[in-house]
C-alpha cells in the first residue's frame, strides 16, 4: 500500500522573506475582489478592469501571451453561447425588425456583449496571476485564505489535492494529444472515437499506477504587511462605489 503524501513545512522560505512584490494572499484577495466586480458586467467598471489589466500585462511583459490567446480560442463557444442566448432571448426591440422573431434584440446584445467582456476579463486575470505566482507561492497562500473556514488538518489536504490535480492534467495533457494525432477521426469514425476514448482511459489508469508519492514541500509564508491590505480594500472601494 502506498503511503500517502506527506507535507514538509519550511519555516519562513527565503521567498517571501526577500521578495519585494505584492504578497502572495493580496494577490488571490485583489483577484477575488476583481471578480466580483466584473461579474456586476457594468461598462464602467469594466472598461476600468480592462485598462488595469493592461497596464497590468504591458508592466509584467506580456507574459503567457500566447497561452492566453490560446486559452480565449478553447473558450469560443461558450462565448457565442453567452452571445445567442442574451441576444435572442432578452425582451426588447428588435435590432434588425425585418427579421422579426430571427432578429436579436438591442439591449440583449448589450447585455450579452457586457457578459462576454466579464468572462475574457476574468479569464485572463486568472490566467496573469498563475503567470506571475509560482506554485510554491500560490498554494500556501490558498492555504493562508481558508484558515479561518478550515483546521490545520484540512488546510494540508487541501493543498495536497490542488498539487495532485495540477499535476494530473500535466500528465493527462500530453497523452490526449497524442491519441488524438494517432487516431483516424476526420470522418467522425464511432469505432474509431470509441478505440481512441479506450486508450485514453488505459493510459491514464496507467499513468496513475506508475506515479510516485513521495515530500510534498509547501512553504509557510509570512504575514503580509498590513500596507499591502490596502490595495484590495481600494479596489473594493472603486469597484462597488460606481452606481
Amino acid at each position: 500500500m502506498r503511503k500517502a503524501a506527506r507535507i514538509r513545512k519550511l519555516k519562513r522560505s527565503r521567498l517571501f522573506q526577500s521578495s519585494p512584490d505584492v504578497h502572495p494572499l493580496i494577490r488571490l484577495v485583489v483577484l477575488l475582489v476583481f471578480i466580483t466586480g466584473m461579474t456586476r458586467a457594468q461598462p464602467l467598471i469594466l472598461a476600468s478592469g480592462l485598462f488595469l489589466l493592461s497596464i497590468l500585462f504591458l508592466t509584467a511583459g506580456l507574459p503567457g501571451a500566447g497561452s492566453l490567446v490560446h486559452l480565449l480560442k478553447r473558450l469560443r463557444w461558450l462565448l457565442l453561447a453567452i452571445l445567442v442566448v442574451y441576444g435572442w432571448w432578452t425582451p426588447g426591440d428588435y435590432l434588425f425588425p425585418v427579421l422579426g422573431k430571427l432578429s436579436p434584440t438591442g439591449a440583449g446584445l448589450e447585455a450579452g456583449m457586457l457578459r462576454l467582456t466579464a468572462l475574457l476579463l476574468i479569464a485572463a486575470s486568472v490566467h496573469l496571476l498563475l503567470q506571475l505566482t509560482a506554485r510554491e507561492q500560490l498554494l500556501p497562500a490558498l492555504m493562508q485564505l481558508i484558515t479561518p473556514l478550515s483546521p490545520r488538518g484540512g488546510r494540508e489536504r487541501f493543498a495536497v489535492r490542488v498539487l495532485l490535480s495540477l499535476e494530473a492534467i500535466a500528465l493527462v495533457h500530453p497523452v490526449v494529444t497524442s491519441a488524438m494525432q494517432q487516431a483516424n477521426l476526420s470522418h467522425a469514425n464511432p469505432a474509431a472515437i470509441g478505440q481512441t476514448a479506450r486508450h485514453i482511459y488505459r493510459a491514464v489508469l496507467t499513468g496513475a499506477g506508475e506515479a510516485q508519492t513521495g515530500y510534498m514541500e509547501i512553504a509557510e509564508p509570512s504575514l503580509p504587511p498590513c500596507r499591502q491590505w490596502l490595495l484590495p480594500a481600494l479596489l473594493a472601494a472603486l469597484v462597488w462605489l460606481p452606481a
